[in-house]
């Protein structure tokens, strides 16, 4: 008989915090629909705060000032908040995450207010969404988000099994990956991750699972606010290019050219760029202007994802979120000027699940000349792109080796300043795919590759890839 191996460790945490003192005030779990809560003299702002953790909508009327005391353990959240706002109005709204476990429901938003001042119901105030950051033991280890796992489960798992299984450990479904299966969990404060993962690699209904790792942008650029060329809308039916990065800066006067922007960190924010990595990548993976030694061409629509905080990280499930909403909105080419030495199963998915939908993916292999794989680069259905100098040799602090598919130019003179890096190349390249397409609009994703292979210039040096797009490249390519 399999001994569960799981269930004594959430019970332990469960008996450790029910024993405690005031100094825990509050346990705060939503699974589904039932609750679980644990408050001393709390303010209902801090459990409010708790659900928005968890990726709920939470609107109050600014009236509503009081503190919750109670226990609350697995009911139903509609009959426990019914006691727990004892005079108190409240709205819940759902939605139901599209998954292999089926239609699982989420609460999407909860309002309260006075009785008969829904009006006066105020979205909270935005805390930072930053990634919160950390690193398994050991100097090598890789970055992931605390308190969070990426979980995929065996076909056939229903959803009352699973939530067993979530109950057990602890866990609450905050969203799910529609294009991969993947599942987004996350847990209370201070939860061994590492170590439930470790548990979960021997569970019956669990495919695989992840640690939710973290990739960094470049550093070292600034917003674009200084004045561009004349931005003209592109022509109807034009096919965007999309660019998953830090996001647009609104000042940058690209708004013209954006079909499409969502920003997959916090998804009710508008569209910014605090870091400016993501619009300067804008302007060039657009054509609005072309990197040094190539000729700018007629611009091309973009769509802008941004996928990182404002500390430049990112994670993988961001990332999956960000790829599937760049194919819903129409893109055909996909530019990912950044990159992390950690592989992924569930990123590898991801990149293969878009590839089969037809986006040609592209990415930068890096700025340290390690030889080392850097990921979405190395995945087969990417291009990864290495760097060379505007007179066509390597660049210095390009990575190389097998995994690079192809080089171009790392230097740019932008609006906010010059910059140098695979950003650059990479972004590059996703332009001229995406006017070659504007051009051949019946090609295929493998067409149109094997066209840009076909016209590029010799390689400089081994492990640069095939060739270099450079300006002649360039010209061969577009007048095929």
């Amino acid at each position: 008989m399999r001994k569960n191996l799981l269930k004594p460790l959430f019970l332990a945490f469960w008996a450790v915090f029910w024993a405690a003192g005031p100094a825990e005030a509050l346990f705060f779990r939503l699974e589904g629909d039932r609750l679980w809560l644990q408050a001393r003299e709390t303010p209902l702002s801090d459990i409010l705060d708790q659900f928005s953790r968890v990726g709920v909508e939470v609107r109050l009327d600014p009236a509503v000032q009081s503190t919750v005391t109670g226990a609350i353990r697995g009911e139903d959240i509609d009959s426990s908040l019914e006691a727990l706002l004892e005079g108190y109005d409240y709205l819940l709204t759902w939605k139901r995450l599209p998954g292999p476990l089926g239609r699982v429901p989420k609460l999407k938003e909860i309002q309260v207010f006075l009785p008969g001042h829904a009006s006066e119901a105020k979205p909270r105030p935005k805390k930072s969404a930053k990634f919160e950051v950390t690193r398994g033991v050991g100097g090598a280890a890789p970055e992931f988000v605390k308190d969070e796992l990426l979980v995929g489960v065996r076909p056939g798992t229903a959803y009352a099994q699973f939530q067993s299984l979530l109950d057990q450990i602890g866990g609450m479904i905050v969203e799910a990956d529609a294009a991969t299966g993947v599942y987004l969990i996350r847990f209370p404060p201070g939860t061994n991750v590492e170590a439930l993962l470790a548990q979960l690699a021997r569970n019956p209904l669990v495919a695989h699972a992840e640690l939710n790792y973290v990739a960094r942008l470049p550093s070292g650029f600034a917003a674009g606010r200084a004045a561009l060329p004349a931005v003209a809308p592109p022509a109807d039916g034009s096919i965007p290019v999309a660019v998953l990065d830090s996001g647009l800066d609104p000042a940058a006067g690209l708004g013209p050219l954006v079909s499409a922007g969502w920003d997959a960190v916090a998804p009710e924010r508008a569209l910014a760029d605090p870091d400016g990595h993501g619009t300067q990548m804008a302007i060039l993976a657009s054509g609005l202007l072309a990197a040094d030694g190539l000729a700018a061409a007629a611009a091309v629509p973009l769509v802008s994802v941004r996928a990182f905080d404002e500390e430049g990280q990112t994670s993988n499930f961001a990332i999956l979120q960000a790829l599937a909403y760049a194919a819903k909105a129409g893109a055909k080419v996909v530019n990912m000027s950044w990159g992390s030495g950690t592989d992924s199963e569930f990123l590898r998915a991801a990149v293969q699940a878009a590839a089969g939908q037809g986006l040609l993916l592209v990415a930068a292999a890096g700025n340290e000349p390690t030889g080392q794989a850097v990921y979405p680069a190395a995945y087969p259905e990417v291009i990864a792109v290495g760097g060379t100098t505007a007179d066509g040799q390597p660049w210095a602090n390009s990575n190389s080796g097998a995994f690079v598919d192809l080089s171009a130019v790392v230097s740019a003179t932008l609006p906010a300043g010059s910059y140098v890096g695979t950003s650059i190349s990479s972004a590059v390249v996703a332009n001229a795919l995406a006017q070659y397409l504007n051009r051949h609009p019946d090609a295929t994703a493998a067409q149109a590759r094997a066209a840009l292979v076909a016209a590029l210039s010799p390689a400089p040096a081994a492990g640069t890839g095939a060739g270099v797009l450079d300006a002649a490249a360039l010209q061969r390519l577009l007048e095929l």
